[in-house]
């Protein structure tokens, strides 16, 4: 929330991208879904992008590939709704 405010301002809190209480670090079945589905409508906007928050494993569950603490996967869905990354930026340390 820090980062996100930081970089854009106050930010739409969005439960899919959070941390589950009481719970291991997954990403449930229905938050994936409404990730995907969200992905695919930002993947058909041409010239438009958003900018997503969220935790290593929200990631991991969603491109299904394994991400660094602070590091950023650029992705889009591609045409079977799945999330491809396209790019991973990584600050140094």
């Amino acid at each position: 929330m820090d980062s996100a405010t930081l970089a854009f301002g106050p930010p739409e809190v969005w439960a899919a991208l959070g941390s589950p209480r009481g719970s291991p670090e997954t990403t449930s079945a229905a938050h994936l879904h409404e990730l995907r589905a969200a992905l695919a409508v930002a993947s058909s906007r041409p010239n438009r992008f958003e900018v997503w928050f969220t935790h290593m494993f929200v990631l991991s569950d969603l491109a299904n590939a394994n991400t660094s603490s602070g590091e950023a996967l650029i992705l889009r869905a591609n045409p079977s709704g799945k999330a491809e990354v396209l790019a991973r930026l990584a600050i140094p340390a």
